[in-house]
């Protein structure tokens, strides 16, 4: 249903004095709208929300909101149908739920529903949004391996899981580039990002490239705090990492230029202060909406930022309730510092639904195809 026909019904709605067919013209049209499953209706910048209840008050919680509810949507007068209407840019792909008298849940109206990390959300595309993910190109591909493997960490005085993957592709005799992945169960299963790098390496969009991906335990301690925590994956990880890919006949970090580091939020700024701390082993970074705030924006202060101009640093960020104001000022900062930087703003927010769909854009950025290799 297009938004201006569904605006003229609601307003034809206000205008009916006959509360009985004010109510079954507003049913009729929530049926209409349950049906199509296309919950919010848009156009333009402006997203028409609809919702059926039986309800005191219906907010909505999403990106825009920080996840926290907002104003509650107006309802016709005499039925059950609640309403508002919101502005968003036109190429935005966002999240939310519902709130339906204090209680979250998904909206009946919408198909699109995603996993986060806590849980379900619907998503909503405006009209100028389009897919970039490369979870699907229509057709079916080799899927890459990936294997569990663990590690007795003497840094961090423990056992350490890591998943490794590699890529299906014509010859073994090239040598790979790898990625090292935090944030690394969540990336496998709720970023996607195995099945979007066999898409890419699919359609030769992409150098050889294989993986090491690295749960956390302490998240926020590892992450943001602890440099052993860097010590470990560097001096530990991408090791055992070579080894283990060497006796699958496969060759991976021959140089630094061919190591790179990913993370979203504290990962990303994980991912930053470990290439700037060990440049020697890493010299590329994808870091998705970055958590550079954290210590008072404290690695804005690091002395390691000399070592900048050895880097090559993806820098991506949503516009909406995310990290943009800080990763412009690391973009600028580490240009002027002699790295090589691409910047990435998206119109979407601080989720998994964000670095899922722009990983493929990062990774690209760090590796592009320097001949075609593509899988048939």
């Amino acid at each position: 249903m297009l938004l201006t026909k569904a605006e003229e019904l609601l307003f034809h709605l206000f205008e009916e004095h006959a509360a009985n067919v004010r109510a079954q013209q507003a049913e009729e049209l929530w049926h209409a709208i349950l049906h199509a499953r296309a919950n919010p209706i848009t156009h333009g910048t402006r997203a028409l929300f609809l919702h059926w209840a039986e309800a005191e008050m219906v907010q909505l919680v999403g990106d825009w909101t920080f996840w926290q509810p907002s104003a509650p949507m107006h309802k016709v007068a005499g039925t059950k149908l609640h309403y508002i209407v919101l502005e968003f840019p036109d190429d935005a792909r966002l999240q939310y739920k519902l709130v339906v008298d204090g209680n979250w849940q998904l909206d009946p109206a919408n198909a699109r529903v995603v996993e986060e990390g806590f849980g379900q959300n619907n998503e909503f595309w405006m009209p100028r949004y389009r897919d970039r993910s490369y979870l699907d190109i229509g057709r079916s591909v080799p899927q890459g391996i990936i294997e569990q493997e663990y590690v007795e960490s003497a840094v961090l005085t423990s056992h350490r899981e890591v998943y490794f993957y590699r890529p299906v592709l014509p010859t073994k005799e090239l040598p790979l580039n790898l990625l090292l992945v935090h944030d690394g169960e969540e990336a496998i299963r709720l970023g996607k990002f195995p099945t979007i790098l066999d898409n890419l390496h699919a359609l030769g969009l992409i150098q050889p490239t294989a993986a090491c991906f690295l749960p956390p335990r302490d998240r926020n301690w590892e992450y943001a705090v602890s440099d052993a925590y860097i010590s470990f994956c560097v001096e530990e990880v991408l090791p055992l990492a070579v080894r283990w890919f060497s006796e699958q006949g496969i060759r991976v970090g021959s140089s630094p230029a061919t190591v790179g580091v990913v993370g979203a939020s504290l990962g990303g700024l994980l991912a930053t202060k470990t290439a700037l701390l060990y440049p020697d082993a890493v010299r590329k970074v994808l870091a998705q909406s970055p958590s550079y705030w954290w210590n008072k924006g404290g690695i804005f202060r690091m002395p390691e930022l000399v070592n900048a101009r050895r880097l090559h640093v993806v820098l991506q960020t949503g516009t909406i309730c995310d990290a943009r104001e800080l990763s412009s000022l690391m973009a600028r900062r580490l240009q002027l510092l002699g790295a090589r930087v691409d910047y990435f703003e998206y119109s979407q927010g601080h989720t998994w639904g964000n670095w899922r769909t722009t990983f493929a854009d990062g990774v690209r950025a760090l590796f592009p195809p320097e001949q075609t290799f593509g899988i048939t």
